[in-house]
């Protein structure tokens, strides 16, 4: 059973916006961590007591992650920050893009025409949804707006694949596209919030069954 990092470890810390930070871990007692204040984070995005986070490291050859929670912001130099683990620690499967949401409404648009749809996942690289109307082939170059909690996300894309599923009347697109930092950080700043949210509701529910 994989434990938590030792003293000295060299820790990734991914806040809610999905930025990562290098640390270190100072101390380990029990579920609870000191890390270094992460490297290179502004005063700008610095997060609140209570705040959720995952912290992320190679465990010999595999990287893994907890969740954890925000506790203490000590004033020492150097600064430490205090974090109490959430949940289990999990193996972390490296992909291009984190993906995840799902049941947003999307926007496709072509030659004028535009179809609406609900998301079924996405990632900063690409989406995959579901619409009613056959209207789209690999290759189409099409207009995507995506919403995200309180702002719709205008995107350029590309159909990848479509799976026409004639009997139920729906058919799932699949669309890449390239974003720029800003949009990229917004898609996966979500999708982690989305995901975080998931798992808080899951531990709620086993807890309340208990």
């Amino acid at each position: 059973m994989t434990s938590l990092p030792a003293i000295n470890c060299l820790v990734d810390v991914v806040l809610m916006d999905g930025e990562t930070y290098q640390s270190r871990v100072e101390d380990v007692t029990d579920r609870r961590l000191t890390v270094a204040a992460p490297y290179g984070i502004h005063a700008a995005d610095m997060p609140k007591i209570g705040s959720s986070m995952e912290l992320a490291w190679v465990a010999g050859d595999r990287r893994v992650a907890v969740d954890v929670r925000l506790t203490a912001l000590s004033r020492e130099q150097p600064p430490r920050w205090s974090l109490e683990t959430v949940g289990s620690i999990r193996l972390q499967t490296r992909r291009n893009y984190v993906r995840g949401g799902g049941g947003e409404s999307v926007e496709v648009s072509s030659g004028g025409a535009s179809y609406e749809g609900k998301v079924i996942d996405l990632s900063e690289g690409g989406v995959r949804c579901r619409l009613t109307e056959d209207k789209f082939d690999r290759d189409d170059r099409v207009e995507v707006r995506i919403a995200l909690e309180n702002e719709t996300i205008p995107l350029r894309g590309t159909v990848l694949f479509v799976r026409r599923d004639y009997e139920n009347a729906t058919f799932d697109v699949i669309i890449t596209y390239e974003t720029t930092e800003l949009v990229g950080r917004a898609i996966r700043g979500y999708v982690l919030r989305r995901e975080m949210e998931e798992r808080r509701r899951t531990r709620e529910s086993v807890a309340n069954a208990g």
